[in-house]
């Protein structure tokens, strides 16, 4: 009986090292901003839906003609720093479950994200936080997208105002210049935690399993 409090607390002690790891300030040089996705569009495009997906989160928008909708992440940490917009036709959705289960995520939504829907349209790569540099952070504005119509792919996504240097971000957490360090040393140090509250949390087990 003592085997389960034991697991227990190492799982919290590794949550919560593995959280504050995400929340690692960035390097000397740079600040870290949050920005919004706002998107629009002036025309009707009823004959799609709008979904955002965020680490292992999907949420749909409605996005109507001559509105705009401002889009927060849906959560915090590494994990959801990054988003892609997505449009996906209506007929191709027609036939897909979206009962709930018990899964987070239904049939139609899973389907969604996994990119299994045919005609799905990958509109924005968004950085919901980003590490930029100083000055770069001080001019960065929330970008402005709107949503238009486009004879290849069917929908597009332009840039109308806003964004700081590449919008389009890629997975990483921090900028390709070399790192300092002292950002080193945390993500060295870092694992080593990580690694002797697992050592620690197996000796634990064993002690506790012996007669």
């Amino acid at each position: 009986m003592r085997k389960l409090p034991t697991i227990t607390l190492l799982f919290v002690l590794v949550s919560l090292f593995v959280t504050a790891r995400a929340d690692v300030p960035p390097e000397a040089g740079y600040k870290r901003i949050t920005q919004q996705l706002i998107v629009e569009s002036q025309e009707d495009l009823g004959e799609y839906r709008f979904f955002l997906k965020v680490g292992a989160d999907l949420k749909e928008f409605t996005l109507k003609k001559g509105e705009r909708i401002g889009i927060e992440s849906m959560g915090g940490g590494s994990f959801y720093r990054n988003g892609i917009f997505l449009a996906v036709p209506k007929a191709s959705l027609a036939k897909l479950n979206e009962a709930p289960t018990d899964r987070k995520l239904n049939f139609l939504q899973q389907a969604v994200y996994d990119g299994k829907v045919s005609g799905s349209i990958e509109l924005i790569r968004h950085g919901f936080i980003r590490d930029l540099r100083n000055a770069e952070a001080a001019a960065a504005k929330d970008p402005v997208y709107r949503i238009e119509r486009d004879g290849e792919k069917g929908l597009k996504a332009v840039l109308v105002s806003g964004g700081a240097v590449d919008t389009k971000v890629a997975a990483s957490s921090y900028s390709n210049d070399s790192k300092s360090s002292g950002f080193w040393v945390a993500v060295v140090g870092g694992s080593l935690m990580t690694l002797a509250f697992i050592f620690f949390g197996g000796w634990a087990i064993r002690r506790s399993n012996k007669p």
